[in-house]
């Protein structure tokens, strides 16, 4: 159960900050000032051919993240009937748009995927290609009002994308605040297999790419609803709206890796192992990971530690109330895992102790400690999963930017103490330590040689069945 590298992305809708023509409070709302048309050539394996029209603004500076600047070709802005060609400046292209401009280019969408080979600007395999629209679409530094894009691919070829279909639209068509198109998500051209889980007011769009075999794209959806099933279980109600999985085959050797990307729209990229049997998803906990960072509130990477460590400790948790993990290896992989979290000499506190064991095991040895806090303090009333539960009923998910004290603020009201508060004081503000094998014992927890037995004569051994049967008191 080593966790992986996630990416939650930090949103910041709306314009209330800025000024200027691009930016006012009722273009925010309404209106639509960058407009693009992609054509994707061969899947866009051939790279895309993308004509963009902006409304006017004083500075014509256009740009995309740099790693992808060096293919963007052939930027040319309308002048009339003919057009006239722009070279880069620095990543940047300069036109002339104080009155609104229209703008083509070419991009070397599959020359990226080979050449960067990088979840966060493009990768990919013979058939797709993964990249977020902030790698392919030019776009102004001055934000405010919404973007429309419409992609044109042939079939058997797709486009994939989280971003919202705005009502009415033609297919392909997709809208959202022009301030997430620098953080945005994934999105995917080729050809894959499309498949839906729609559970009530929640749909889940997966992505399958070809050469996972053994698994069939039937075996991939059930992994895919599995994770969707357990979470809203953990929950009781729906997470998210809606959700893009992109599922590739991942690079010879690798375990299966997941990232999750929320802004203009949430996704989740997951580069399954060689040779995953439908047999072996049943341990394959990544699915569930990185959908537990699309239900909550992105806190932006000075606190990774609290959105990997919440991953890191729900997902078990989630897992063992589906009986896809026993009770003795829940238990087990926490008392291996736990102490990685532990903070050593040097050490500043969560917030300020940016190590691999920090951030996730010592984030989820937070999220375990304030568990067994909240049901100490509350008679085993209330749980982490009660203050999990208020933050999704506040309408937050990955696409929202929380501050952590509101996070803590609406954890710690949803369970009617202060353990949120009183732990982020004593263990992300200070190295504060925890002494486990009390806490094991307590909890009634013993493992010797890989074998674990329980105490049920153990003072907290209430709480231990609790935690991982999903109950508390009434």
């Amino acid at each position: 159960m080593a966790p992986l590298a996630c990416i939650p992305a930090a949103l910041s809708a709306g314009c209330a900050s800025r000024t200027g023509p691009l930016c006012t409070e009722k273009a925010a709302a309404t209106s639509v000032v960058w407009d693009y048309e992609a054509v994707a050539n061969h899947g866009g394996i051939d790279g895309l051919a993308v004509e963009a029209r902006f409304a006017p603004m004083a500075a014509g500076a256009l740009r995309v993240d740099d790693d992808a600047a060096p293919f963007v070709r052939d930027v040319a802005y309308a002048k009339g009937e003919a057009w006239v060609g722009v070279e880069a400046r620095e990543a940047s292209w300069s036109v002339p748009c104080a009155s609104g401009c229209r703008v083509r280019y070419r991009y070397g969408l599959g020359e990226a995927a080979a050449k960067l080979n990088d979840p966060e600007t493009a990768i990919g395999t013979r058939d797709v290609i993964v990249a977020p629209p902030a790698t392919w679409l030019l776009r102004p530094d001055a934000a405010g009002g919404r973007f429309r894009l419409h992609v044109t691919i042939d079939r058997p070829w797709r486009f994939a994308s989280a971003m919202p279909v705005p009502p009415g639209a033609a297919t392909e068509t997709f809208e959202a605040p022009t301030e997430s198109l620098g953080y945005s998500s994934f999105a995917a051209f080729g050809a894959f297999d499309v498949d839906a889980i729609q559970r009530g007011t929640l749909r889940a769009n997966v992505a399958i790419a070809p050469g996972l075999a053994p698994l069939s794209p039937a075996d991939v959806t059930r992994w895919v609803a599995t994770a969707v099933d357990g979470i809203l279980a953990y929950y009781g109600r729906p997470f998210v709206d809606r959700v893009l999985v992109i599922v590739l085959p991942g690079a010879p050797g690798d375990p299966t890796r997941g990232e999750t990307l929320g802004a203009a729209g949430p996704a989740v990229l997951v580069r399954a192992a060689p040779g995953l049997t439908p047999a072996a998803l049943r341990d394959d906990w990544v699915v569930t990971h990185e959908l537990l960072h699309v239900s909550l509130p992105s806190l932006g990477p000075e606190h990774a530690w609290l959105s990997e460590g919440i991953a890191t400790y729900v997902e078990p948790v989630v897992r063992a109330r589906t009986g896809l993990v026993t009770h003795e290896v829940y238990w087990r992989e926490l008392v291996e895992g736990l102490p990685q979290g532990l903070p050593e000499a040097g050490d500043r506190g969560l917030e300020r102790t940016n190590t691999w064991g920090r951030t996730y095991w010592g984030g989820a040895l937070f999220c375990f400690v304030a568990d067994i806090a909240i049901r100490e303090q509350t008679r085993n009333t209330r749980s982490f999963d009660d203050a999990l539960r208020g933050i999704v009923a506040a309408g937050a998910d990955v696409e929202a930017h929380w501050t952590v004290e509101r996070f803590i603020e609406v954890g710690d009201r949803a369970t009617g103490t202060a353990a949120l508060a009183e732990l982020y004081r004593s263990m992300a503000l200070a190295p504060g330590t925890i002494d486990l094998a009390s806490l094991w014992q307590r909890l009634g927890v013993h493992v010797e040689s890989g074998k674990v037995t329980f105490d049920d004569r153990a003072p907290l051994a209430p709480i231990r069945r609790a935690m991982t049967d999903g109950q508390v008191l009434e």
